[in-house]
């Protein structure tokens, strides 16, 4: 029992040990990380991916965050490598967890906890990253949160929460979004009453920014309001689509 225990002490040891970075190593991760960089960019030197790559893992596996981040970008956008997804979503992921991600790392480790892709389906796991990235303004992220409160997809569904980030998304231009919150408008499921001239004027917005369904929804629509009704849809969007471009 006793020699358990103390086998389970140096495990735990040897644990710590390999993830405490001395000063000596910290120096030699920076360097390491130049030679990479320098590398990567063809700065002085000829331009090689696979061997910035090769660095990048090395810094990695010292516990670096940075180039963690970085070697599951190449990997997830096939820099250097192939493309694989697996080792992309475990690099981000690590370096998330060690504080380095950004709103496209926050993304595809939500997406990978929502469908089961590289690792198993987890929906708290999931909602955290889409949340984060969807707190940073991302209107994808946005409309991704949304439709999980929308449908209840892991979560308590909560139209008010799902209605907000759609409108949210929406204004920043994201024309699924527009799409999506011109069907709760005009379904009226999570709002208080059906709005057709509210959806008309998002659909139309959706339409305008290339998405199909919003155009066949926009002339379903001048079949069913009246030239009134139309009119005043009309200039609802108009005011929402000089509104949007004014954010940019």
């Amino acid at each position: 029992m006793v020699r358990y225990v103390r086998a389970i002490a140096a495990v735990i040891l040897l644990v710590v040990a390999s993830t405490f970075v001395t000063p000596c190593q910290a120096e030699s991760v920076a360097l390491i990380k130049e030679k990479a960089r320098r590398l990567y960019f063809g700065d002085g030197v000829q331009r090689n991916l696979p061997a910035a790559l090769s660095l990048y893992l090395q810094a990695a596996a010292l516990g670096d965050p940075e180039a963690q981040y970085i070697a599951g970008g190449m990997y997830f956008k096939g820099r250097g490598t192939e493309i694989d997804r697996e080792k992309a979503f475990s690099y981000l992921y690590r370096a998330a967890k060690n504080g380095k991600s950004s709103t496209a790392s926050q993304k595809i480790i939500a997406q990978s906890f929502l469908v089961g892709e590289s690792v198993p389906k987890n929906f708290d796991e999931a909602i955290h990253w889409f949340k984060l990235a969807a707190e940073s303004g991302d209107s994808e992220a946005q409309n991704e949160l949304a439709f999980i409160y929308f449908t209840g997809n892991g979560v308590k569904k909560d139209y008010e929460k799902a209605y907000q980030l759609f409108s949210d998304a929406a204004k920043l231009n994201h024309p699924l979004a527009q799409y999506n919150l011109g069907i709760m408008l005009y379904s009226g499921e999570g709002v208080p009453e059906v709005d057709l001239p509210g959806a008309y004027a998002w659909f139309s917005i959706a339409a305008t920014n290339g998405h199909a369904e919003a155009g066949q929804a926009v002339d379903f629509l001048e079949t069913v309001l009246t030239k009134d009704e139309i009119i005043q849809a009309q200039k609802k969007s108009e005011a929402l689509y000089q509104s949007i471009k004014s954010r940019k």
